[in-house]
């Protein structure tokens, strides 16, 4: 195997697990601002204030659900290339640095309005901002070639598996993050009561 080669390898599998977290990312959200639910934000706290503001929609649309669909569309490009690797080949990888080139546009934009509209972050938004930052930067040393048969086979079972795993690790993840584990309300950790020492 060239050097070449081994380079689009780790290229296309870095852009694939960037995508899944970006898609699990996304997903979380969606489901989120759909049921009104709580978010889980972590120490930055913005979340519900970017939540409530006008910018978490587009004509309608929760922004949530912009990302499932383009990180869900880059996941289906990466599958695209490994499944028919001389089918249309330059195509897809076109597609595919249109589609990252837009992914970070919009969210650098998302960024600086949180920053100087909103002035609140949200850390879900700012990781899905990270991994559309990583997909447009690793995606310059994608190429535009068909991978050889053989190593786009070993390709697509590796992929099998990350999508296998990231929807096991991603639901179970989601469920914790979504559903309450005591009678409406997270339990908050809290440093036990203890009394002065005498």
């Amino acid at each position: 195997m060239i050097l070449s080669e081994r380079r689009v390898i780790l290229v296309r599998r870095v852009m694939l697990w960037a995508a899944l977290v970006g898609l699990f990312v996304s997903t979380y959200l969606l489901i989120v601002y759909v049921t009104g639910g709580p978010i889980v934000c972590g120490a930055v706290r913005g979340c519900e204030i970017v939540r409530a503001s006008t910018w978490a929609t587009s004509f309608g649309v929760p922004r949530p659900l912009l990302g499932v669909v383009f990180y869900t569309a880059i996941i289906a490009l990466l599958v695209w290339r490994a499944v028919y690797p001389h089918t249309r080949a330059r195509f897809a990888y076109h597609l595919s640095m249109l589609a990252v080139a837009v992914g970070f546009i919009e969210s650098s934009f998302l960024t600086f309005v949180q920053w100087l509209d909103i002035k609140a972050f949200c850390i879900w938004c700012l990781t899905s901002a990270a991994m559309a930052t990583i997909l447009f930067i690793v995606a310059w040393w994608d190429r535009k070639d068909p991978l050889e048969d053989t190593t786009a086979l070993r390709e697509l079972t590796f992929q099998f598996w990350s999508l296998a795993a990231a929807v096991v690790a991603g639901g179970i993840a989601i469920l914790f993050l979504t559903v309450p584990l005591t009678d409406g309300e997270r339990p908050r950790l809290e440093p036990p009561n203890i009394g002065p020492s005498v």
